[in-house]
C-alpha cells in the first residue's frame, strides 16, 4: 500500500510573492523549472541607464526565503549592494581553494600575460546564458513552423538539463569530457540517446559561433547497435560503498539512491534531505525535480537504502551537481571498480 508523505507540499498553500520589502521581491514560482522559487533585488548604480536587478533562484522554499530574509537585512543595514550572489560565492570559494597562497593579483597577471601571448580572446558568455539565448532562437524557429513542437520540446528539455549542471560555468570552460560524463551519469541505456544528447549540445556550441571550439568534437558518436548492458557484480558493489563508506560519507546517500532506489542521476543529484521521509520509509521526488514532470511518492524500498541514507552527512545534499558528477566518477576510479554508466547495480 502506497502512504503518501505527511508534510512534503510541493508548494505552501499560501506563499506570497510580488510584494516588495525594502528592495527585495519574492518572484512568482515557475514549477517548470528544477530552481522555481526565486528572489529579486536592485543593487544601487551610479549609472541611470544600467538594469541593476539581481535574481536569484533555489530548488526548495525554505532556501528562497532564507535568502529573502538575509537580504533584507543587508538592506537595512545599508548594504544591499555588496550582498554577492550564491553563484558568485561557490566560484570564488573555488579560485580561493586552486591559488592556495598565490596573490590573486599575480594570478590574474599571469593570465592576461598568457592571453596576450597567445592571441586569445577570452569567453565571458556564461552557460545559462548561452542556454537561455539559444532556446529563445528555439521558440523563434518553432513560431515560424522551421520546427515542430516535438523537436522544441527535445531541444528545451535537454538544453535545460545541460544548464543545470553547467550553468555557472563559462561556456568554453567545459570540457568533451566534463559532458561525456554528464550524459552517462543521466543513466540513459541506449547509445541512441547519448548521441541524442550530444546532438543538441553540439547545436548549442554552434549557435555560438564565437566560441572557438564544439567540445563535443572531442566526444564520439557511439554505435546505436545493440548493446550488452553492463551491471555492477554484489562483491564489486561492496567494494565501492566500502570506499565511499570510510573515505567520502557525502557521497553515501546520492549513491545509495542510485543503487538501491534506481533513481538516476538527474533526479538524484536534485533530490535534498527533506525528501526523504525516514519515518515512512518513503521518498517524495517532486514533478519540478523529475525528467518525467510528475510528481511520485515511492515506499516499499529495500532496508539497506535507508541504512546507507542514515549514515551520509550533510554535505551530501549540499553537492552541486558537477561536484557530485565528478565525485562519483572518482569514486569508482579510486574503488577500482568498474563504471557501467548504463547500470549501477543488479
Amino acid at each position: 500500500m502506497s502512504l503518501a508523505p505527511k508534510e512534503h507540499p510541493e508548494q505552501p498553500p499560501s506563499d506570497p510573492h510580488g510584494s516588495t520589502v525594502r528592495g527585495v521581491l519574492k518572484l512568482k514560482p515557475r514549477l517548470d523549472r528544477p530552481s522555481p522559487y526565486g528572489v529579486q533585488w536592485r543593487a544601487p548604480s551610479d549609472d541611470p541607464d544600467k538594469d541593476d536587478r539581481k535574481k536569484e533562484f533555489f530548488a526548495n522554499v525554505d532556501d528562497r526565503d532564507r535568502r529573502f530574509n538575509a537580504l533584507i537585512t543587508a538592506s537595512k543595514k545599508g548594504i544591499l549592494g555588496d550582498e554577492m550572489p550564491r553563484a558568485e560565492k561557490v566560484a570564488w570559494r573555488a579560485f580561493r581553494a586552486a591559488i592556495g597562497e598565490t596573490p590573486w593579483q599575480d594570478v590574474v597577471a599571469g593570465w592576461r600575460s598568457n592571453l596576450t601571448a597567445s592571441g586569445k580572446v577570452p569567453c565571458t558568455l556564461t552557460v545559462v546564458d548561452a542556454c537561455k539565448d539559444y532556446l529563445t532562437h528555439v521558440k523563434e524557429l518553432l513560431a515560424r513552423d522551421e520546427i515542430g513542437a516535438g523537436t522544441e520540446c527535445h531541444k528545451r528539455q535537454k538544453i535545460g538539463l545541460f544548464s543545470d549542471t553547467f550553468g555557472a560555468n563559462k561556456l568554453d570552460a567545459v570540457s568533451g569530457e566534463d559532458i561525456e560524463t554528464w550524459i552517462d551519469d543521466l543513466g540513459f541505456e541506449a547509445n541512441a540517446t547519448f548521441n541524442s544528447y550530444r546532438k543538441q549540445i553540439r547545436s548549442l556550441y554552434a549557435f555560438h559561433r564565437k566560441v572557438s571550439k564544439d567540445p563535443c568534437a572531442d566526444i564520439p558518436q557511439r554505435s546505436e547497435a545493440v548493446e550488452v548492458v553492463e551491471i555492477l557484480t554484489v562483491p564489486q558493489t561492496a567494494q565501492l560503498f566500502a570506499y565511499a563508506l570510510a573515505h567520502h560519507r557525502d557521497a553515501l546517500g546520492r549513491l545509495a539512491l542510485e543503487a538501491f532506489a534506481g533513481i538516476r542521476f538527474s533526479s538524484a543529484f536534485r533530490l535534498e534531505k527533506k525528501d526523504l521521509n525516514f519515518e515512512d520509509r518513503g521518498i517524495l521526488l517532486p514533478a519540478h525535480k523529475m525528467k518525467t514532470d510528475r510528481r511520485h511518492y515511492i515506499d516499499g524500498l529495500p532496508e539497506n537504502l535507508w541504512k546507507w541514507l542514515a549514515v551520509t552527512n550533510d554535505a551530501c545534499w549540499a553537492m552541486e551537481s558537477t561536484d557530485w558528477m565528478h565525485l562519483k566518477s572518482r569514486l569508482f576510479t579510486n574503488a577500482k571498480v568498474p563504471h557501467p554508466r548504463n547500470c549501477l547495480n543488479n
